[in-house]
């Protein structure tokens, strides 16, 4: 446990997706008219007690927040994959849409690093999905390491969002840093530019990986995601 919203008053439910996958539901302290479900799918370090703090800033919009940890990571259980961690994102969005009740009709996912990844290459099995924020993604491991160190023997298989963002019609906002020493901002240029219409891109000048909110950038970064939920939330 590296942080509890709780302990911040925001009021938060303990989840279990498919009896494996831990999950947390955090409330906003004052919802609104029109309070969407933001799902957030997590990079790689850590797990999603550490993540959450790059994502409360949609709670302070008033908006619900579902963020879980893929199997092997907090205390959901088993052994991450690739192919894994994307049945995993598919279990929690079919959980969230069978219960329009607790979690409304209007849901969006919020990915980040290795959840944007991740986000982008499930989106055409999501296609109810009100809109999808990838933030500092990658489009391939593989292309990430042979890119680092060209010539070196690879076992990474290739699976790559490139084949996925042309198939998939839910908005997309890619965000990006031309500082990003982990992630290339080029790989969301390259996302962008395969990904089905309607999309956008904000890259972020001598912004880090996953580094808007310590930037001088970090109000520009809250508002194009305010702009973007509100322009789709149904």
């Amino acid at each position: 446990m590296y942080f509890d919203p709780a302990g911040m008053g925001y009021a938060r439910e303990n989840l279990w997706v498919e009896g494996r996958l831990h999950a947390w539901l955090i409330h906003p302290k004052q919802e609104h008219a029109r309070t969407a479900t933001i799902v957030n799918l997590h990079g790689n370090a850590e797990n999603m007690t550490s993540h959450i703090l790059a994502s409360l800033f949609f709670l302070e919009m008033g908006h619900r927040l579902l963020t879980f940890d893929y199997r092997g990571y907090g205390q959901s259980k088993g052994t991450p994959t690739l192919e894994g961690i994307q049945d995993d994102a598919r279990a929690v969005f079919t959980f969230v849409f069978k219960e329009p009740k607790r979690f409304g009709e209007s849901v969006f996912g919020f990915g980040q690093s290795m959840g944007g990844f991740t986000l982008a290459r499930i989106l055409p099995d999501i296609p109810t999905l009100q809109g999808a924020i990838m933030d500092s993604a990658l489009y391939s491991f593989r292309d990430l390491f042979q890119d680092a160190y060209p010539g070196v023997s690879c076992s990474v298989p290739q699976i790559s969002a490139l084949d996925t963002l042309p198939l998939s019609g839910v908005p997309k906002l890619f965000i990006h840093g031309t500082a990003d020493g982990v992630v290339p901002h080029t790989h969301s240029q390259k996302m962008f530019s395969v990904a089905q219409s309607p999309k956008d891109i904000m890259i972020l000048e001598g912004v880090a990986h996953i580094g808007a909110l310590n930037s001088p950038w970090m109000a520009d970064y809250i508002d194009k995601i305010r702009t973007f939920v509100e322009t789709w939330d149904s």
